[in-house]
């Protein structure tokens, strides 16, 4: 079987129950043999269903069908409750950012002279308002990931510290010279738990340096040791093991 728009159909139809006995039997024995290629489209379609129920974009049926099949794994009610996680987030940080632009540009009672000061403050000293912000119940934080730190070498892990109210931590991957389509990131906790899994990463230039970025709710990191797993994904080939990323959770 190819892995095509037609694969897509009928792994979508599978993880929403809608395929007979027979082909769904064919598909099983397609993702427990050593086809890795059909085992990444399911993975993508997985994550494809998941942002399409997060963003209400499945018609009644498919709604019905994907509470009653699909969410039947801790594992995949895990990362509905993540994208949801992430799509609150996203959605309080713009909320929050229109609410302080209409704030500036509402009439006000204080005298003309008062208003230009304030606005001249936050112009002259934007590391106040960045850090107003950071202090609120939208806090971020961002670390920068090397590849190649193994514990048993006796290296220094980069310290990953989540600020009180911290709702999001943005890690930024160094995949070094890889240069692929797509990435996917998993995450693991320091006994090899996986935690997470990410696909339809891109590496971007962030302060001159390309980065593949992973963004994860702060409520899924207790103060503990983890590290990331990075994969090159291609059209039409294995996934390709890049590398791992090891940190250290900090809380304040």
């Amino acid at each position: 079987m190819a892995t095509d728009k037609t694969d897509d159909e009928v792994l979508r139809a599978y993880l929403l129950g809608r395929l007979a006995p027979e082909s769904r039997d064919a598909v099983e024995k397609r993702i427990f043999s050593d086809d890795r290629i059909f085992w990444e489209r399911l993975c993508l379609v997985e994550e494809e269903l998941v942002d399409e129920q997060v963003r209400g974009e499945l018609d009644g049926e498919d709604d019905a069908r994907f509470e009653r099949d699909f969410l039947c794994t801790n594992e995949r009610r895990a990362k509905v409750e993540l994208a949801r996680a992430l799509r609150d987030y996203s959605e309080r940080r713009q909320e929050s950012r229109r609410s302080a632009w209409d704030w500036l540009r509402a009439p006000v009672a204080a005298p003309t002279w008062a208003l230009a000061v304030g606005a001249t403050v936050l112009l002259a000293f934007p590391a106040v308002w960045r850090l107003a912000g950071a202090r609120g119940p939208q806090a971020e934080a961002t670390a920068w990931l090397s590849p190649g730190l193994v514990r048993d070498v006796g290296g220094e892990l980069t310290r990953v510290t989540l600020p009180p109210g911290c709702q999001i931590v943005h890690l930024r991957l160094d995949p070094g010279s890889a240069e692929l389509p797509t990435y996917r990131a998993t995450l693991h906790e320091v006994a090899g738990d996986e935690l997470w899994s990410q696909g339809k990463l891109h590496a971007v230039a962030v302060d001159g340096r390309p980065a593949v970025t992973v963004d994860l709710p702060c409520a899924l990191l207790r103060a503990n040791d983890y590290y990331v797993r990075l994969e090159g994904v291609s059209p039409d080939a294995p996934a390709e093991p890049l590398d791992r990323y090891d940190f250290r959770v900090l809380r304040r």
